[in-house]
């Protein structure tokens, strides 16, 4: 499927594996909001956004590796909160994990590996900051959710609003990064914006009936944790028995997926941290 144009200046890739990744089209060049996970794909999209122009600007929704590997291949400035570049700087993914993962995940892009290093964003910000084009203007938010150097990236002209993870029309992601307070607190100021259209960290470009679909998930696993930890269970038993279904590392056509063992990590550890929030503050559960 090719990328859509979801508004006048906005064309969105939403079939990658991994993010959805995000193209502004000024008159005098690109901005894109993530970078593909697959080095293949990365270098695929590079070929496709620079038919519009040059690319000015790269902006990081957060630190995640599904977010940010696909920045080796691609120019321009990269844009994100400071805490994104710290973490990438201080944790960045090791080159066994890049080949394991992308081995199995994207073959094709297994020469691209040698003398690979992440790039760090070169222009960073604490609390809000503008990106211009000479027609384009993108209004940058820090907002703590899905990570704690999560942000919100708003084109005010058209409506669009790109969330990172802290939205994902395709189901739940990881709550490994996350406190519950935040999370929640994320999808309050995401329906504080006038927006039309939402491009979502995965899955499908939604609006606020899929924001709305998405809280409902999350409340949804939350409950069930509340209910398991009011009739006195352990924590070590909560984690072992509570799964969400993920739709975001899982196989996609003929994409292998994450392993299975990682795919498992990332569920003991969300539900280990909705447990322990739950525990520290009872009341999220209302939220």
């Amino acid at each position: 499927m090719a990328p859509q144009r979801i508004s006048p200046s906005v064309v969105v890739e939403t079939e990658h594996y991994g993010s959805n990744n995000s193209a502004i089209i000024g008159t005098d060049g690109v901005i894109l909001v993530d970078a593909p996970h697959l080095l293949s794909d990365a270098h695929a999209w590079r070929t496709y956004v620079e038919s519009f122009g040059p690319i000015r600007f790269l902006v990081h929704s957060d630190h995640h590796p599904d977010h940010t590997i696909g920045n080796f291949l691609i120019p321009g400035e990269i844009v994100a909160h400071a805490e994104t570049r710290r973490r990438l700087a201080t944790e960045p993914p090791s080159m066994e994990y890049l080949r394991d993962l992308l081995g199995r995940l994207d073959p094709e892009g297994d020469h691209w590996l040698d003398g690979y290093a992440v790039r760090l964003p070169t222009v960073v910000f604490e609390d809000a900051m503008t990106l211009h084009l000479e027609n384009v203007r993108l209004e940058l938010k820090y907002q703590r959710g899905h990570t704690r150097n999560s942000i919100l990236s708003f084109l005010p002209e058209e409506g669009v609003l790109f969330t990172g993870d802290i939205v994902c029309e395709a189901g739940l992601p990881s709550f490994q990064d996350s406190r519950l307070v935040d999370w929640f607190d994320a999808l309050d100021v995401v329906d504080s914006y006038d927006f039309e259209i939402v491009v979502p960290g995965h899955g499908q470009v939604t609006d606020r009936a899929g924001v709305a679909r998405y809280r409902d998930l999350g409340r949804q696993v939350v409950a069930d944790v509340a209910e398991r930890l009011g009739k006195g269970q352990e924590k070590d038993q909560i984690v072992a028995q509570v799964r969400f279904e993920d739709n975001i590392h899982v196989p996609m056509g003929t994409n292998a997926g994450y392993p299975d063992d990682l795919i498992e990590s990332f569920q003991e550890r969300s539900v280990a941290r909705i447990v322990e929030d739950l525990q520290e503050t009872p009341g999220l559960v209302h939220r």
